[in-house]
């Protein structure tokens, strides 16, 4: 050791920034990402009367890429870069859950991203991915992105298309948006601020957030209707309004007059309310 010190003021300063450096490095494992990284909802399931039937009346508007569950009734159904799924079995028609495709979706993180946020949530039987449910009981799964590969790869087998040569009416690209009925906005705000990062937008009494390319949207629970979701849309591309109306009536659809001008919204053979918006601007 020197006379001055040096040598102790020298290892007093190592043991200083060692520890510093030792905290920062804790700061920065348990600091969390802002926030998650959708890159669009990937699908939409719901429960049908008939599976088979809805299969064939979607199929007919937005084009015949279908797969059937190897196991169950379910169908698929792709709609661009998601996808439709219709279960049948039980008597509550619903939709089940909704799904964000999260890049490069890790299950791991996605457990200590919702864990320090204080969100419960929960596995579903593969392991491979989890959902979680919002103040109105809505499930939100969160997965991989692109998860019809998975599909394809063995969960469901390809179907033969009813019609196959009939044009579909719209030439869809994915969803758009999906918009929500929920009881307390300000609470469903909160959780969904945890999930999907801050508000994007607030107008005509909805309040959006950006998942990737497309956006969920809340509303306060209208009068005569339940929490859940309100309806779905899909982004297709250009089309003619009036043609595309007509059409919808020969496929069995039931025609509701559009919130939006020139973007169709129809209710299908059990009720759940669809829109279909073309290019923006």
């Amino acid at each position: 050791m020197s006379r001055d010190g040096s040598g102790l003021n020298g290892r007093r300063e190592a043991l200083v920034l060692f520890g510093t450096g030792a905290y920062i490095a804790r700061r920065a494992v348990a600091a969390p990402e802002e926030t998650l990284h959708p890159a669009q909802i990937d699908h939409i399931e719901f429960w049908v009367s008939n599976a088979e039937k809805s299969a064939a009346f979607y199929a007919r508007i937005f084009g015949y890429s279908l797969l059937k569950n190897n196991k169950t009734e379910r169908r698929y159904l792709k709609i661009g870069s998601a996808f439709l799924a219709m279960d049948q079995g039980q008597q509550s028609l619903r939709v089940d859950h909704f799904c964000a495709g999260i890049s490069g979706f890790q299950v791991a993180n996605m457990h200590s991203y919702l864990e320090q946020r204080g969100i419960a949530y929960k596995d579903y039987p593969s392991g491979k991915d989890l959902y979680v449910t919002d103040p109105d009981g809505i499930r939100l799964q969160l997965g991989k992105d692109n998860s019809w590969t998975d599909l394809q790869a063995g969960t469901a087998s390809p179907l033969t298309a009813p019609h196959p040569d009939a044009e579909p009416i719209f030439r869809p690209s994915g969803v758009d948006h999906i918009l929500l009925n929920i009881s307390e906005p300000e609470k469903s705000v909160a959780f969904y601020e945890k999930i999907l990062g801050p508000v994007t937008q607030r107008n005509n009494n909805r309040t959006w957030f950006q998942a990737g390319k497309t956006r969920v949207g809340l509303l306060k629970t209208p009068d005569g209707q339940n929490p859940g979701v309100n309806h779905f849309c899909v982004s297709a591309a250009a089309f003619d309004y009036d043609a595309a109306m007509k059409k919808l009536e020969l496929a069995g659809a039931k025609p509701v007059a559009p919130e939006v001008a020139g973007a169709p919204e129809f209710r299908d053979p059990d009720g759940y309310l669809v829109q279909v918006m073309g290019p923006r601007g």
